[in-house]
């Protein structure tokens, strides 16, 4: 059964702060896809945090895309080993409690904030006991 807590606090999060959402990368400095905000704010932990590395030509920066997290205490409380490689969507999977088909479909790079919305409503009337008049 999905996290519909975790899918909801997400979907809240993007929409109060839509200059870090960019569904077409798991990481893009410190924005990101869905599966990034949930990751993040069920305690993922950045392997290497900074927004922009230096390019190696020395002339600028670019945007982070590291997609890993390191395997801290969040990431061991939902099965991962401890010296394990975390990716972002891993994590997040995990976090909202996804089948690998839901997690693919929410997760896409395609997708709008219509279809985010459309997709936490989906997984949110499949609770147990929801109704509308409950959500």
């Amino acid at each position: 059964m999905a996290n519909t807590e975790l899918l909801r606090a997400t979907l809240r999060h993007i929409r109060a702060h839509p200059d870090a959402w960019i569904q077409i990368d798991y990481r893009r400095g410190r924005a990101g896809c869905f599966a990034y905000h949930a990751a993040m704010l069920a305690g993922g932990q950045l392997a290497h945090p900074a927004a922009s590395i230096d390019r190696p030509s020395g002339d600028g920066s670019w945007p982070n895309h590291d997609p890993y997290l390191v395997c801290n205490r969040a990431a061991r409380d939902l099965g991962f080993a401890r010296d394990e490689v975390v990716h972002i969507a891993d994590f997040a999977r995990r976090a909202l409690d996804l089948d690998d088909a839901s997690a693919r479909s929410l997760f896409s790079a395609d997708n709008t904030l219509d279809d985010l919305e459309r997709l936490v409503q989906i997984h949110d009337a499949r609770r147990p006991g929801s109704s509308p008049e409950s959500r």
